[in-house]
């Protein structure tokens, strides 16, 4: 190392805690803080109605983000993956669900009808965050539901 370029790196030994502290809190920051779901709840139904749904989510920051929604069916010895569904879409917060929410609508259709059994949604929403922050996941199970 060459007397310049210790003189350069003492006169500017700042810099590293200034990309720190500006990279931190965004490493730091967990998906909840774009988008925190509380609640997914899914009522039983009959074969060939999608199931309603409740969702209590809060989407604080606009982001883009992707989306997966697995559903799983009890065959008697565990839970076997039926259908796994996935998109993406912009989040904003002034986002509604649609008057009745349905499993239908929130696999944007890909994973219906339900036969008959038992069942429960896992649902992933990915926050595609900007370079060189990493994405952030928020995931949630849902009750186990029946179509009759």
């Amino acid at each position: 190392m060459t007397r310049e370029l210790a003189d350069w790196f003492y006169r500017y030994r700042w810099w590293p805690w200034v990309m720190t502290l500006t990279l931190l809190p965004g490493i730091l920051w967990p998906g909840s803080y774009w988008i925190d779901v509380r609640t997914h709840q899914i009522a039983s139904t009959v074969v060939g109605e999608s199931p309603v749904m409740l969702v209590d989510r809060t989407i604080s920051h606009p982001f883009y983000g992707a989306w997966s929604a697995t559903i799983r069916q009890w065959d008697g010895t565990g839970w076997t993956t039926w259908c796994n569904a996935n998109g993406s879409s912009n989040y904003r917060p002034d986002a509604k669900f649609p008057k009745t929410l349905t499993l239908r609508w929130w696999t944007d259709e890909q994973c219906h009808p339900l036969p008959q059994g038992r069942y429960k949604v896992t649902t992933r929403w990915t926050v595609r965050t900007p370079a060189p922050l990493p994405d952030k996941d928020v995931t949630i199970d849902s009750n186990i539901f029946e179509v009759r």
